[in-house]
């Protein structure tokens, strides 16, 4: 038992070092707004965890660093406006309605962030929905969307930031690239494929977008919601993003990622059991 949650900590530990230059980059674009709402949704996590432990079997203790690493990616796919009493909301959801009663990390279905975050928009969506100020709203360039702009949810921020990350997970060996390489091939392939012009007539280029990078990253890669067989991982990717973009083209919906994981973390049971190696039955 000490040795499995060691290793889930050393995971955990560093899936939060990934996350790090992105976190730089969200302070850096929004300053004080993205601190606080960082520490709303950490420090919220951290208590749901204790809080719960502590009612199951009267210790006050942290199991695993989970709880940190699901009230980072929370508070990343959060706008930078939001009032701190809905991010504590949005966390208490997360970690113990998705989370903790299905018996903790390892036993949620769906990816506790996205579904925090869907939760949101659905009860409060006219304060997610980012208020105009009656300033004109330009379109930030790809170079701004790779490097950094302050535009979109605080983890959207920088491309770039995310794509560090993902490297970085990749040379610890904490992930694999299948799933994240399949989402951003099939994600520019259907933007190319549909678009509200026609057919063949989208642009590829769209992929390089904070929310579809972020979700490639952090969320097609959670080792309990996602498919365990390599040809599994591919058709998750794959699956997440034709969603995904179907939601954003069609639905106007720039969240689009975020509903596509959860969708799809619904059928990662089914590509798990037709993609699993069967053993090969020695001939007598």
């Amino acid at each position: 038992m000490s040795n499995n949650l060691n290793l889930k900590n050393k995971t955990m530990v560093e899936v939060i070092i990934a996350t790090l230059p992105t976190v730089a980059a969200s302070m850096y674009f929004y300053k004080f707004d993205a601190v606080k709402i960082i520490l709303a949704s950490v420090i919220t996590s951290i208590l749901c965890e204790v809080i719960w432990n502590y009612g199951r079997d009267k210790k006050l203790k942290l199991k695993d660093l989970s709880s940190v690493v699901t009230g980072i990616l929370f508070a990343l796919i959060l706008p930078s406006h939001l009032p701190i009493w809905i991010v504590v909301i949005g966390a208490i959801f997360s970690n113990i309605f998705v989370k903790s009663f299905f018996g903790g990390y390892g036993g949620n279905f769906m990816n506790p962030a996205a579904v925090g975050k869907v939760f949101l928009i659905t009860s409060w969506a006219a304060i997610i929905a980012k208020p105009s100020g009656g300033e004109t709203v330009q379109a930030a360039s790809l170079m701004d969307k790779f490097l950094g702009t302050a535009s979109g949810n605080l983890g959207e921020v920088s491309v770039l930031a995310l794509l560090v990350g993902f490297i970085y997970l990749l040379v610890r060996g904490v992930i694999s690239y299948r799933s994240t390489l399949s989402y951003l091939a099939f994600f520019a392939l259907f933007n190319w494929v549909f678009s509200r012009e026609g057919y063949f007539l989208g642009d590829y280029t769209n992929v390089i977008n904070g929310a579809v990078v972020l979700s490639a990253v952090f969320m097609a890669n959670d080792h309990v919601t996602t498919p365990k067989e390599k040809l599994g991982q591919v058709i998750f990717g794959a699956l997440t993003a034709m969603l995904a973009s179907i939601i954003m083209i069609y639905g106007y919906n720039p969240d689009g990622p975020y509903y596509a994981i959860i969708i799809i973390n619904l059928l990662t049971p089914v590509i798990d059991y037709v993609t699993k190696r069967k053993p090969i039955k020695e001939v007598a």
